[in-house]
């Protein structure tokens, strides 16, 4: 047995013991999502991290044979599948170094976000050269299927450097069936068993695998054409082999079976390539492929007969929408099937283009499947469901029919709605609220759902991204009808004015900018006296209570001298210097060690506090905080006044000049 079926076997045995105790979990690190139907895996262990897999749970619920089985190998512990991002002539591998074969030659980057559950999907991110890359990992709909049985696999790249790259990306599908590791690949009207390539302007619209028409134990299907997806340049079926041991290009012999080089097994496995294509600065793209359950109408008889088609399409006011019907017909009879017609019927609406409703197929020997296709065009003014029937007839053997349906549906039309408060105010020499909610609701108005889609929040001079958050947020499928949201904190740092924010939104339809406007006041240069702290709120005659002086929004603060007077006849410094503490501009944790601090001379005969000084050995970026805070005994009752006699407040630029000072006021109550 090899190393791989070793490994597969011991993640099978993991796996159900998972199963039969959702309280176990696999010692393996990852993170995961999952629904009724499949489950998406990706690794977060310190080798192999950023690698998926994918498996179904339920599985189809019209077949009791592919619950918990694998679509893509690994299991809990993905590594066999990677993706690489050829910048210039280097290849770099998404996710953090492999300890195995898979990859093992190619360059890595570095983590910015491992992979983390955002908003029902998978997103992680690596720094691989002067290209940031994100993977997007979530649950769609089956094209031919219609239900969330699909995985959505992103990938959005970005330039970040200065000048413009050459940049492709080559995904790798280590496919599975379950236990079944070479199963064949069924495109249009070819079952592939050997190295096979397709190129854009033939690309398929999907493909399909099973082990067996007539008992299908797991049925999964790639998505390669079509709404939401990103067609590929080229896409390869070969063997995993030879796909593990070279990061892009690789040992393609057509005509060679899918025997994993280097080994004896049986070990396909598909390579999506979309090619290098110049990425300017700050310029970002994304390249989106579907992989998941697969949807066959199959008619038993001696003609076992599947026919497949997209569940939904788009209405088309050009009338040039065209899909795919495949069928598959397998023998499962005594002898050979002689003579085998397969012939499709239409309905009203819906039209062949480019090919006869009748095929010839020839014989067929017991348990030999054959395939055939037709492309169909639905007329611009049809809409709603429409059935179609395949026949498939030999001389020596009954008739057997299937009849599906498709449903035809209004384009995908989101609405954005971007908002934010309209002004901030200023309260305690502070903006109130200190950070704001910028939000989007997304809402498809349409018949269809929208796949994908990039929010990104743009905030020029003047407003921040609280820090932690990702600028882009990625939108996964939304369902008709179906309302999203993504929000963003966003912070003032400290220009005045109408200052403007904006999403861009790039979707499958095109581009976007919705714009909004954020009034921020001007936030005054102020030293001023706080309001007194007292355990039980006003002040009598023999209480104790603290009060600061503060000193607000100056710009790369360095330090501060102060006086101060007070009314002796009311108010006393508990203990002289012992009553009097540093305040907090002076003990962040920026400021190890302090530069400087001088205590000041304090007299409660006369009610003075003279050159208290202070310094910082880094400057505050924007001081928001107390200078110093004094410790009072209440004397007397009456009105009084805390005075700021004299005072200079110091930045890296030297002496400030002009501020506001605001003396306090304090009422004793006998």
């Amino acid at each position: 047995m090899s190393r791989k079926a070793l490994l597969f076997v011991a993640t099978v045995l993991t796996l159900s013991l998972a199963i039969y105790n959702p309280g176990v979990t696999a010692e393996t690190s990852k993170v995961q999502i999952e629904n009724e139907y499949i489950r998406i895996v990706v690794n977060t262990s310190e080798a192999n991290m950023g690698r998926f897999s994918v498996g179904t749970t339920g599985g189809d619920p019209d077949r009791n044979t592919d619950q918990n089985k694998h679509l893509i190998y690994g299991g809990d512990d993905p590594w066999t599948s990677y993706t690489t991002v050829r910048i210039g002539n280097q290849n770099w591998v998404y996710g953090s170094p492999t300890d195995r074969r898979a990859g093992s030659n190619g360059l890595y980057g570095e983590l910015v976000q491992p992979p983390t559950v955002i908003d029902g999907t998978i997103q992680s991110s690596w720094m691989l050269g002067p290209i940031q890359v994100w993977q997007i990992l979530s649950i769609t709909r089956s094209s031919t299927t219609g239900l969330l049985d699909t995985a959505q696999i992103e990938y959005h790249v970005e330039n970040t450097d200065s000048v413009a790259h050459m940049v492709g990306t080559r995904l790798v599908l280590d496919t599975m069936l379950g236990a079944n590791d070479g199963a064949p690949f069924r495109v249009d009207d070819r079952g592939l068993t050997t190295d096979t390539v397709y190129y854009a302007q033939n690309m398929p619209q999907f493909w399909q695998a099973f082990d067996s028409l007539a008992n299908p134990q797991v049925m999964s299907q790639g998505t390669l054409t079509g709404p939401g997806v990103t067609t590929p340049d080229r896409v390869y079926f070969t063997n995993w082999g030879s796909l593990a041991d070279q990061a892009w290009s690789f040992d393609f012999t057509p005509g060679r079976d899918f025997m994993r080089t280097g080994e004896f097994e049986l070990d396909s496995a598909i390579a999506i390539f979309w090619d290098q294509s110049l990425l300017g600065p700050g310029e970002s793209r994304s390249f989106v492929s579907h992989y998941g359950l697969g949807g066959v109408t199959i008619a038993p008889g001696d003609l076992v007969l599947g026919v497949t088609s997209p569940a939904q399409i788009t209405a088309d006011a050009e009338g040039v929408q065209t899909f795919s019907i495949i069928a598959y017909v397998q023998n499962a009879g005594s002898g050979e099937a002689r003579d085998v017609v397969a012939k499709i019927k239409l309905p009203p609406g819906l039209e062949l283009v480019g090919s006869r409703p009748e095929v010839k197929l020839g014989g067929l020997q017991v348990d030999e499947t054959k395939q055939t296709g037709w492309t169909v065009r639905a007329h611009s003014n049809v809409d709603g469901v429409l059935s179609y029937e395949v026949e498939v007839m030999a001389i020596n053997s009954k008739p057997n029919k299937v009849r599906r349906s498709v449903e035809v549906l209004s384009p995908a039309k989101l609405r954005v709605h971007f908002s934010g408060p309209p002004a901030l105010s200023v309260q305690n020499e502070k903006y109130e609220p200190s950070v704001f909610e910028a939000k989007a609701s997304v809402k498809n108005e349409g018949g269809t759902p929208a796949y994908g889609g990039t929010f990104e929040i743009m905030n020029p001079i003047g407003l921040d991204l609280v820090s932690g958050q990702n600028p882009k947020r990625f939108a996964g499928t939304i369902d008709p009808g179906e309302e999203v949201s993504f929000s963003w904190l966003l912070k003032p740092k400290g220009i005045s004015g109408a200052l403007p924010y904006s999403l861009s939104v790039s979707t499958a339809s095109g581009k976007d900018v919705k714009s909004n406007l954020v009034i921020v006041p001007e936030l005054k240069e102020k030293v001023w006296v706080g309001s007194p702290l007292s355990s039980r709120g006003a002040i009598r005659v023999g209480d104790y209570f603290s009060l600061s002086v503060w000193a607000t929004n100056f710009r790369d603060f360095t330090g501060a001298e102060l006086d101060v007077s007070f009314d002796p006849e009311l108010l006393e410094i508990v203990g002289k210097t012992l009553g009097i503490s540093r305040g907090t501009l002076f003990v962040d944790d920026v400021t190890a060690p302090l530069g400087s601090l001088s205590w000041p001379t304090v007299s409660n005969q006369t009610g003075q506090v003279i050159g208290f000084k202070g310094r910082r050995e880094q400057p505050l970026q924007l001081s928001y905080g107390t200078l110093v805070t004094f410790q009072f005994l209440a004397k007397g009752a009456g009105e009084t006044d805390i005075k700021i006699d004299g005072v200079k407040i110091m930045t890296s630029y030297g002496e400030v000049e002009n501020f506001s000072i605001e003396h306090g006021k304090i009422t004793i109550e006998p």
